[in-house]
């Protein structure tokens, strides 16, 4: 009997080594991005479209939890009424973790911000071999990766800078606004960050890898060159260095259901360690608070349609899971709701549940890689004989798929899929 027990004491250890292993797949430490304060000022606020008589309250927070270490009462107010604007656009099945420093940085930067850990080949991968910050691979594997009592994002705001605490956008033309900068440093923790770095003219990634995280593997050059492709831009090299200073690059969308054909990436002639690439340049018609310098004055707690373009690009779909919904007219739309596609992430079949179409007697199903090739189209599906239509994916290699329903009047939603 005691043989027996040692024996299975024995397994259940090895099988939870192996498990947790084959989850997490390999690591790689982060760098930081930096928020750097100008002394110009633009007096200006943008404020957020969700509602803010909800905000604030760490009791309210569904997505995210943070820890404070050394921060000022007055500081934690604005800093949970950043995060609970994110809260409202950023949803995952774990809780996405946060810890917020208050220390002294250099004189010219208001903050730092950087995911805890990256993660690339863990289960469920959507891109092999690219890193994934942790928060993001925890929504993608629906698990915990790192421990319950380790942060996801690490972010760092510099007690020396003179801070703005309001939550109303009024900010003096002698401060910097607080919960922008906080808006800000969370952005770089969700995955505007990555590995480029640049040694005396030679760019390359800052791991061991020598693989780029999924925020890199989207950046695009004006050829529509994808700049991680090592066999177009050999890493590490000078030709790399090129591109990444270019002033001319983009996240590109691999997905034409894309609400923004691209967003531009701000690559200056001189590489600014920090700053350069994980940050994201502002537009004529657009505020940005991902963009690389703040001034003073300046609020904007909107988050912008481009920033969430690319976090959603990376996987961070919005709260169905939807990627695009377009229609033919007005007057007949193809709700949401009326559809759901299941189970996701997904392992041998995946299934449209189509019972709530109205009116509605075949579908087109389509299934498509991000690059737009086709892996399963059946044109005449009849949903009042099968309304629960399931598909053989077992043949079907693991990664990120758009999975399509297109009604008879040509109204289609699209939908992420994750194949495991």
């Amino acid at each position: 009997m005691k043989r027996t027990l040692i024996s299975l004491i024995c397994l259940v250890a090895v099988n939870f080594a192996y498990s947790q292993q084959h989850l997490n797949g390999e690591s790689a430490e982060p760098q930081n991005s930096v928020n750097i304060a100008l002394d110009e000022i633009n007096r200006s606020f943008t404020p957020s479209e969700v509602n803010v008589s909800s905000l604030k309250s760490a009791n309210t927070l569904k997505t995210f939890e943070v820890s404070f270490e050394n921060f000022p009462e007055e500081a934690k107010g604005a800093f949970l009424f950043a995060l609970s604007i994110w809260d409202q656009k950023i949803t995952s099945p774990i809780k996405i973790r946060v810890l917020a420093k208050w220390e002294n940085l250099n004189n010219n930067t208001l903050g730092e911000g950087k995911p805890a850990v990256f993660y690339r080949n863990f289960r469920g991968t959507p891109v092999n071999n690219v890193f994934y910050p942790v928060a993001l691979a925890e929504k993608i594997t629906g698990r915990e990766i790192n421990k319950t009592d380790e942060a996801d994002i690490i972010c760092s705001f510099n007690k020396t800078a003179s801070w703005y605490f309001g939550e109303n956008g009024q900010t003096p033309e002698t401060k910097y606004d607080f919960v922008t900068a906080v808006l800000h440093e969370i952005g770089h923790g969700l995955g505007i960050s990555g590995f480029f770095k640049n040694d005396n003219g030679i760019a390359q990634y800052s791991n061991s890898s020598n693989a780029p995280a999924i925020y890199d593997y989207y950046i695009f050059n004006r050829e529509n060159l994808r700049i991680a492709d090592n066999s177009i831009f050999p890493c590490p090299s000078v030709e790399l260095t090129n591109q990444l200073t270019s002033n001319s690059l983009n996240i590109n969308y691999a997905t034409k259901s894309a609400k923004i054909e691209s967003i531009p990436v701000y690559a200056p002639p001189t590489w600014l360690n920090g700053i350069s690439i994980y940050h994201l340049k502002s537009t004529e018609n657009t505020d940005e608070f991902m963009k690389a310098y703040a001034f003073k004055g300046e609020a904007i707690h909107k988050i912008s349609e481009g920033l969430l373009s690319v976090l959603a690009e990376i996987g961070w779909d919005d709260q169905t899971g939807n990627v695009s919904t377009t229609t033919a007219n007005n007057e007949e739309k193809l709700g949401t709701e009326n559809v759901n596609v299941y189970p996701n992430p997904c392992r041998e079949s995946l299934t449209f549940d189509c019972m709530n179409l109205e009116a509605q007697s075949t579908v087109e199903i389509k299934i498509t890689d991000l690059m737009g090739r086709v892996v399963f189209n059946e044109p005449n599906c009849d949903i009042q004989f099968n309304p629960s239509y399931k598909v053989d994916l077992s043949s079907v290699k693991s990664g990120v798929y758009l999975a399509s329903i297109k009604d008879m009047n040509n109204n289609i939603i699209t939908k992420r899929i994750i194949k495991q």
